[in-house]
């Protein structure tokens, strides 16, 4: 049999942080690690219907001490990054600084080589390099992509800037309409002096992702772009949504994704007791992975079903869904029962990015000895954690040398230790 006859689909598993609870009080807290994986065989990845919103102002033409400016650098990792497109696909390309002009409207790949001119010739359009209007390029990418836009393909920008930008609340809106119209944003820095709350910001309004490029790694341009370009011609499901009945008296508190990255997922309450939350985009080769926070009241001895889910997604063939699943619990007066390692490693990760989030808090405010404090205790955790950790405890010893050194935090350890912090090796 054909596989690629055969409608793509996400196998859903479900592990309890503990295999058996002991409640002596009225509640307790308890997590579920929930992951998502599609089966074996070929999923048929989805036309990608790609913006590529490029800063093209005066500081983009800086060297960084390379030889080479931030644009050529950037130009050749686009050019390196097309050819993991699939023929299907269509990409449009806007180049912005203090205005902003459609440089190649949108085009399929069976047209390569005039995709490719234009990165290499997107220097010579006359586009005024004395400002960074990014409101302006994300307009006029969002209308290049709906010349295209379908229920049946991933439509998304890719939006680079190496400044701060002007009309944050305008971005702020044009993400949220994104968002509306299923077209996810990827935001990407350059060196250090963007705004990484704007850009953190409009990546999750519009439930995309957010990068930078490390201006002094020669080689840093092209992995983003290449590995940037590569997930996206590989996504095989789309507008994925878990939606979650939870059993009387059973509170569902929180749900992080786990894997590939930690972010926190907003739980939109839909009726009594029932939830969903929006999944995004899920490749069709990779696992991901989510813990749920749930309250637990006392019960009996017994088994007890906590929750039901369920997954639906849209694939190249229509809308698909896992069926119920439940999410299940013995009870036992007898004492707590063993925790399951693999739940136990993610909740660790989620503890350190958490502790991160008050680390980046304190840098913004100046409190040095709050800045200190959480630096230990990421190091701290990290040393528990083992080889596994041993970047992020790295990075944290890092902040605590430079407060010790000259009494601040460089911008670019911020940006690494904020990174580090939300990345998680899958077979870690």
């Amino acid at each position: 049999m054909n596989s690629l006859a055969q409608p793509a689909k996400i196998h859903v598993e479900r592990m309890m942080f503990r295999n058996s609870v002991a409640i002596a009080g009225e509640s307790a807290a308890s997590y579920a690690l929930i992951k998502l994986i599609p089966t074996s065989g070929a999923v048929q990845p989805l036309p990608l219907n790609l913006a590529l919103v490029l800063d093209v102002s005066g500081s983009m033409y800086e060297e960084d001490g390379t030889g080479r400016s931030r644009l050529s650098r950037v130009q050749d990792a686009a050019r390196l990054a097309v050819n993991k497109l699939k023929p299907e696909d269509h990409l449009s390309i806007i180049a912005f600084a203090y205005d902003c002009q459609v440089v190649l409207p949108a085009t399929p790949l069976t047209e390569r080589v005039r995709i490719e001119d234009v990165i290499e010739q997107i220097d010579r359009f006359h586009v005024d390099p004395g400002g960074t209007a990014m409101d302006a390029g994300i307009r006029l990418g969002l209308a290049e992509v709906e010349k295209h836009l379908g229920s049946r393909s991933l439509a998304q920008l890719v939006v680079l800037t190496d400044g701060e930008t002007s009309n944050e609340s305008t971005c702020r809106e044009l993400a949220r309409l994104a968002a509306q119209k299923k077209i996810h944003l990827n935001l990407i820095g350059v060196g250090t002096e963007w705004n990484q709350s704007l850009l953190k910001d409009l990546a999750r309004l519009s439930e995309g992702a957010w990068g930078y490029i490390d201006v002094n790694d020669p080689q840093a341009a092209e992995r983003v772009f290449v590995d940037q370009f590569q997930s996206l011609a590989a996504v095989g499901f789309l507008n994925v949504e878990m939606r979650l009945k939870a059993m009387k008296d059973i509170k569902l508190k929180r749900l992080r994704q786990v894997v590939p990255e930690i972010k926190e997922l907003p739980l939109i309450e839909q009726g009594e007791r029932l939830y969903s939350a929006s999944l995004g985009t899920l490749e069709g080769d990779k696992s991901t992975r989510y813990v749920l926070d749930l309250s637990l009241p006392r019960r009996p001895d017994g088994k007890f079903v906590l929750a039901q889910l369920e997954v639906s997604y849209d694939t190249a063939t229509g809308r698909e869904s896992s069926g119920p699943h439940a999410l299940e619990v013995t009870y036992t007066s007898s004492g707590q029962g063993y925790i399951n390692a693999e739940v136990a490693k993610h909740i660790d990760e989620v503890q350190i990015f958490e502790q991160n989030k008050l680390l980046q808090q304190a840098i913004a405010s100046g409190d040095r000895a709050e800045v200190e404090r959480m630096a230990k205790s990421i190091a701290e955790k990290g040393e528990v954690m083992g080889p596994r950790a041993a970047k992020k405890t790295m990075l944290a010893r890092q902040v605590l040398q430079e407060l010790n050194a000259g009494g601040r935090v460089s911008k670019k350890t911020q940006l690494a230790v904020d990174d580090v912090a939300r990345l998680v090796e899958e077979n870690s």
